[in-house]
């Protein structure tokens, strides 16, 4: 019988990509310090926010931090929330993302949606409605997770297949 120190290792706890002890985390790309921390303190707890101010930013803080949602505004130092639609289709396609609004960029930010966006929250915030719309996000993001993995596994299954019907 072992002894208390060559008791078990404790279980390693695995958790899903971007849902932390502190629960999700999210990238904020923003320029403006008033939106991230009424975010950051209001969300407190259950969505665990970074704050990004340049693309490069965004891009470490998401690859640190497996993060699965990236907030943005429609700019932000050195671009616009299309570039940073663009750097999640080439460096992170798992990551969801949202668009935060003025009412007077809605012309601006009506092809958000085709772009990928999860949405377009409208300042000023509603607590509840940013809440909601992140854990949407953070869902579409595992969900972008769970498809991948089925997809790769289904491809190694279809090339088992047609080795098989080969040698016959």
């Amino acid at each position: 019988m072992p002894s208390e120190s060559q008791a078990a290792a404790p279980q390693k706890r695995v958790e899903r990509a971007g849902a932390t002890k502190h629960g999700i985390d999210c990238v904020f790309l923003t320029c403006f310090d008033s939106d991230f921390y009424f975010l950051a303190n209001v969300l407190l707890g259950s969505i665990r926010m970074h704050r990004a101010e340049t693309l490069e930013q965004a891009d470490f803080l998401l690859t640190v931090t497996e993060g699965t949602v990236l907030l943005t505004d429609v700019s932000f130092l050195d671009g616009f929330w299309h570039e940073a639609a663009d750097m999640l289709a080439q460096f992170h396609p798992m990551v969801a993302f949202l668009v935060l609004a003025d009412e007077m960029d809605r012309q601006f930010v009506s092809e958000a949606p085709n772009r990928g966006a999860c949405g377009v929250l409208w300042k000023p915030l509603e607590f509840i409605e940013v809440s909601r719309s992140i854990r949407t996000a953070h869902e579409a993001s595992g969900e972008r997770m769970i498809w991948q993995q089925e997809r790769c596994a289904g491809g190694r299954i279809g090339e088992a297949v047609s080795l098989d019907a080969t040698r016959k």
